[in-house]
C-alpha cells in the first residue's frame, strides 16, 4: 500500500504554493537571471519564489518565469506597473498565472 497522499495533501509545500498569488512573466532576454528578477519585482512587495526556466545545455533563460507573492495586492501592483514596461531591451508581459488543471 502506498501511503504518498495517505493524508490527502502529500505536495507539502507546493500546496501552500499554489495558493500564493502567481505571475507569469514573458519576453524575458536569455541574460536574465533570479536575481535580476528579485531587484525588480521586491519593490511591490514581498516575493516568497520566483522560478526563472532554463535551458538545461546552455543555462541561459528560457524567455519566462513565474513569481509567487506573499500578498495579491503586490502582485497585482506589480502586473499594473511592469506589464508593457521596457526591460533589458524587451517589453515585458506580466500576466496571472493559469493554475494548474
Amino acid at each position: 500500500m502506498h501511503l504518498r497522499n495517505a493524508t490527502g495533501g502529500g505536495g507539502g509545500d507546493r500546496d501552500l504554493r499554489s495558493e500564493e498569488p502567481t505571475l507569469r512573466v514573458t519576453n524575458l532576454s536569455e541574460d536574465v537571471t533570479e536575481a535580476d528578477l528579485h531587484e525588480l519585482f521586491r519593490r511591490f512587495g514581498h516575493t516568497s519564489r520566483i522560478y526563472l526556466a532554463k535551458d538545461r545545455i546552455t543555462n541561459q533563460s528560457r524567455g519566462f518565469a513565474f513569481v509567487n507573492f506573499t500578498n495579491r495586492t503586490d502582485a497585482q501592483l506589480a502586473i499594473d506597473k511592469l506589464n508593457g514596461h521596457g526591460y533589458d531591451n524587451l517589453i515585458l508581459h506580466v500576466e496571472w498565472a493559469k493554475a494548474k488543471s
